[in-house]
């Protein structure tokens, strides 16, 4: 790199500009390997421009959270986060003094990109916001409830307490995946998930809810019931069942004591589409990883990884594939 030498504050300012236009553009969707490659070359221009895309970045990162934060006791904020209705309607409907007061908090502008749609996945949702427990990327959590009752947490998942009659009856699992002990509770425990509820006295299980649409439940221990609407079903130790909306696939069985991979601190693809595998990548890494290029997103990946070695697994995608992977300041990796 050339030499990093202070320059003068338009020169500095100017950069800046440059750096969270570049972020911007990643996030946009319509990156391509040019702009990649393009990007590299900038940031290995100086000293100061990888350290001014590294500052871009974690501005872009921090975000919500110091938003989070500035808005804690506002209370048109705690109306916004309770709203039922979706949050960028709650958003436009706030005083001008929950802008002023805690702005960043929920229409912040970096670069032109509004808070309420984080950059690059960098960022938790406004809507995991109202959560009692949240993990961060590539964090797990075990939660003791009570002396009966544990709650495990995967990474970026969000959970909000249900109480009742001065105890924990249940958890809203808001966004991610949790694993849930009650073998002692001889009492009813419930995880709302999307549309469905369910329901289990003495039992262990799964839960996942990592996209908006799908939710997937998997009963190891017991029974547990899950009820969409007027329908509901019963799910036996060994049993896995889905749901979108309040719409059930058909039941199927699991090994017997099989417990998620996430939990044995692996992640496990057979021919999966590297798009998925990239997706799935990203909940556990910091940073970004991003695949350009259509024609592979349906790629197939079969392969066993470790989640605190996931930068091996990127080196086997781009050898698998003869990809291009280009490396950027802040844990950003594009593979074309």
């Amino acid at each position: 790199m050339s030499d990093s030498s202070p320059m003068p504050p338009r020169d500095a300012e100017a950069l800046e500009r440059q750096a969270h236009a570049w972020v911007q553009r990643l996030a946009s969707g319509s990156a391509r390997a040019r702009d990649a490659r393009a990007l590299k070359r900038w940031c290995a221009l100086s000293e100061a421009h990888a350290q001014a895309f590294g500052r871009a970045h974690r501005l872009w990162r921090d975000m919500a959270g110091a938003a989070a934060l500035a808005g804690a006791d506002d209370p048109a904020l705690a109306a916004l986060r309770a709203a039922p209705r979706p949050v960028a309607q709650a958003v436009r409907t706030l005083p001008r003094r929950a802008f002023l007061g805690a702005g960043i908090a929920t229409a912040a502008v970096a670069a032109g990109v509004v808070v309420m749609h984080p950059p690059l996945g960098l960022w938790p949702a406004p809507e995991s916001w109202q959560a009692d427990y949240r993990t961060g990327t590539g964090e797990q959590r075990s939660l003791a409830l009570a002396p009966d009752l544990t709650v495990e947490m995967n990474t970026r998942s969000s959970i909000a307490l249900q109480a009742a009659q001065g105890e924990t009856a249940g958890i809203e699992l808001i966004g991610g995946e949790v694993a849930v002990d009650a073998t002692r509770r001889g009492r009813p425990f419930t995880v709302s998930a999307a549309l469905g509820r369910i329901e289990a006295v003495d039992a262990r299980f799964e839960v996942r809810h990592t996209d908006a649409h799908s939710v997937c439940v998997r009963c190891l221990e017991g029974q547990v019931r899950v009820t969409l609407g007027a329908e509901s079903l019963a799910l036996r130790a060994a049993q896995e069942l889905v749901y979108e909306g309040r719409q059930p696939q058909p039941v199927r069985s699991i090994e017997a004591g099989e417990r998620s991979d996430w939990r044995e601190g692996v992640l496990r693809f057979q021919r999966t589409a590297l798009a998925q595998v990239v997706d799935e990548i990203n909940r556990y890494r910091p940073g970004r990883v991003m695949l350009l290029g259509s024609g592979l997103a349906g790629k197939p990946v079969s392969g066993r990884f470790h989640i605190h070695d996931l930068d091996k697994a990127l080196a086997q995608i781009q050898r698998l594939f003869r990809l291009e992977l280009t490396a950027l300041p802040g844990g950003i990796v594009i593979l074309h």
